[in-house]
């Protein structure tokens, strides 16, 4: 997804415009992986669990509420309240967020595989599963770690996708996840390296519009970056200075002078706001989630949010 400034007297208002809608835009580059989740005829995405959960558990209508208050396009100033509040609370609602996963409106789907993924929730596997059902999508679940399940479910994708001679691609594929791109990145091993290469095949032979595309051009470089300052991040006493120095998924001449906002945090995990500025209407920002890992942090999700 690419998100264009609409005209703008400087700098600081497209900055504020874009912030104003970080999770609406945040929901959008799921809207082409998520779509199945509504139609799918899987055990897994059955509605009537979410139906039989909601009467049944005393958090889920409020869960609702907050998903739902979350995408609510006219107060941009809830929207953060929420999901820092969603972050906050998340890991006390995971079979709430599960079921909302299966809702039959997209749009609290959406909200919930994205809160899901944010916490990191091992149980997000299923929701993914979910979203791929009947699906040409490659989704991230939002592990701590890419396990044996998660590579080998990235491989059926791209068996699925290889032909004799190249990849079959569709007028209506989604987006390749970028969060996972950066997973991978971040992971550096052989098999990851080589599902970077093959998925770079995959995004220049379909040429789609695919925010995945750069990251996936500069896998190389990135794996060697994240490898030298993306690990065992030392966020105390000062976190913007501990992030900007490690972001390595940040062109190294802004990173100096890029934005890191604190979104939300509990004892585990943090959400954050990353961005730079490189001129009038050009900019990039993305939504970051830090886990600790004892007295070190990791980075465990990277997204792009917008870009300009």
């Amino acid at each position: 997804m690419r998100i264009v400034s609409r005209s703008i007297q400087d700098v600081s208002f497209a900055q504020m415009e874009m912030r104003a809608h970080i999770p609406l835009l945040l929901l959008l580059t799921l809207t082409c992986i998520a779509d199945a989740q509504s139609k799918a005829e899987s055990p897994i995405v059955n509605e009537s669990s979410a139906q039989e959960l909601a009467s049944t558990s005393e958090t889920y209508s409020d869960t609702l509420q907050m998903l739902k208050a979350w995408l609510s396009p006219s107060k941009p100033s809830a929207k953060d309240d929420q999901i820092a509040r969603l972050f906050s609370i998340g890991d006390t609602r995971t079979s709430d967020l599960l079921a909302a996963c299966r809702s039959a409106d997209d749009e609290v789907a959406r909200a919930a595989f994205l809160t899901l993924q944010l916490l990191g929730e091992s149980d997000n596997g299923r929701c993914t599963d979910s979203v791929e059902h009947k699906h040409t999508g490659l989704a991230f679940s939002g592990a701590a770690n890419l396990n044996i399940a998660e590579f080998e479910r990235i491989e059926r994708w791209l068996a699925k996708k290889h032909t004799r001679n190249s990849y079959e691609c569709g007028e209506d594929d989604p987006l390749i996840d970028d969060s996972l791109v950066y997973a991978l990145i971040l992971d550096g091993s052989p098999r990851s390296e080589s599902a970077l290469n093959r998925l770079l095949e995959v995004d220049k032979a379909c040429a789609g519009d695919n925010i995945a595309g750069e990251p996936l051009e500069q896998a190389r470089s990135l794996v060697l970056a994240a490898r030298e300052i993306g690990h065992n991040l030392t966020l105390e006493p000062d976190i913007d200075k501990s992030v900007r120095a490690s972001a390595f998924f940040l062109p190294t001449k802004y990173r100096k002078d890029s934005k890191v906002e604190v979104l939300a945090r509990t004892d585990d995990r943090i959400l954050l706001d990353v961005s730079y500025v490189c001129g009038l209407k050009c900019g990039r920002g993305y939504v970051v989630v830090l886990r600790r890992e004892a007295a070190v942090w990791q980075y465990a999700l990277i997204r792009m949010e917008w870009i300009s």
